[in-house]
């Protein structure tokens, strides 16, 4: 499929969030200006340290998701928007804290986008949309795009994360699908990100909270899990493809293993110096997670994700690649404590 390169800024809200931080690393990289949007200007300040950033990223602070009309000075020039910014926590999450700023805010962008006649835009989904059904499907079911978890069991469930990423993505469908509206929409739908940081980034993200109990010794037993992850480079890739070509409508899988936390935890303890390999655990939960996405361990969830490979033209990095990297780079960040994170919004 054909490539062609926006001549005008492209806008990545969320610009100061682990995915969005990759999205603008490799935009700039391949020359473009970048608009993005952040709360707080502090906590987006190292993006000015990405090369190209001081002639080409202008940062646009204090827009709030669920402020209507906060984005339009972003947005205002820009044809192509990267819309990443969401809230992302599991823990003490709540209808109106997640639900609600990521269907509003979705709304809030998207009418800007409208608006201001924007004509391509590419939504950050998550695999918390597509296969999170307790269960309720068998292990040999291949996932693809076409399927969706229910909004009601859910909220039966009170998983709030995976019913605002349903939502909000469904509020954007619906959206798009107006006469009147002038962009077309695809839709990235990613599983738990892993891999590096972009150097300097001063806040440990939630995907990277995932792993950091095993490096400072609060995991005491690996999780009975298998889960799917993909890096964040491959997922940043993702979305400046997408803006590069015309897919309009599609809505792409992005996974790049499934594997046993067991598995997990050996790269984890690979990539640590020898003075704190032993804080990782060895000794495997006896208990088994809860079947919350896909099927119960030992069995891996099964997907399909050629269409992003022929769609986009690309490949996965593996999951050992994947961990090394994020745990070397958190390392580099100064990250190695389950008391630095902090659920908060981009």
């Amino acid at each position: 499929m054909s490539r062609v390169m926006p001549s005008s800024p492209i806008c990545v809200t969320g610009g100061s969030g682990f995915l969005g931080s990759w999205c603008i690393k490799l935009l700039l990289e391949d020359g473009h200006t970048v608009h993005t949007t952040t709360r707080c200007a502090k906590k987006a300040a190292y993006l000015l340290e990405l090369p190209g950033a001081p002639e080409r990223l202008k940062v646009f602070e204090g827009v709030d998701l669920l402020s209507p009309g906060s984005f339009d000075a972003a947005i205002g020039g820009c044809e192509t928007v990267l819309h990443t910014a969401s809230p992302f926590y599991m823990k003490g999450g709540s209808e109106e804290k997640l639900v609600k700023p990521a269907v509003e805010g979705t709304q809030n962008v998207l009418s800007s986008c409208q608006r201001l006649g924007v004509k391509k835009v590419v939504l950050t989904s998550s695999t918390g949309s597509v296969y999170t059904n307790y269960g309720a499907l068998p292990t040999e079911h291949v996932y693809t795009s076409e399927d969706w978890s229910p909004a009601d069991l859910l909220r039966e469930k009170e998983n709030w994360y995976c019913l605002s990423k349903v939502l909000a993505e469904q509020t954007a469908w619906k959206m798009s699908r107006d006469p009147t509206c002038p962009f077309t929409l695809t839709v990235m739908v990613p599983t738990l990100i892993l891999g590096p940081m972009v150097p300097g980034q001063p806040h440990l993200n939630t995907s990277a909270s995932a792993l950091v109990g095993y490096m400072d010794g609060s995991v005491q037993e690996i999780e009975n899990a298998c889960k799917t992850v993909v890096d964040v480079r491959d997922v940043a890739r993702a979305h400046v493809e997408a803006a590069y070509r015309d897919l309009g409508g599609h809505r792409i899988l992005l996974i790049g293993g499934s594997p046993h936390f067991q598995e997990v935890a050996g790269y984890i303890k690979e990539a640590l110096p020898d003075d704190i390999k032993g804080r990782v655990p060895t000794r495997v939960s006896e208990s088994l997670a809860p079947a919350v996405m896909g099927p119960a361990p030992p069995h891996p969830v099964r997907y399909d994700v050629s269409p992003a490979e022929k769609l986009l033209d690309m490949s996965f990095k593996n999951v050992e690649t994947q961990v090394k990297t994020m745990v070397q780079s958190m390392l580099d960040n100064g990250f190695k404590s389950s008391e630095q994170y902090v659920p908060t919004n981009m």
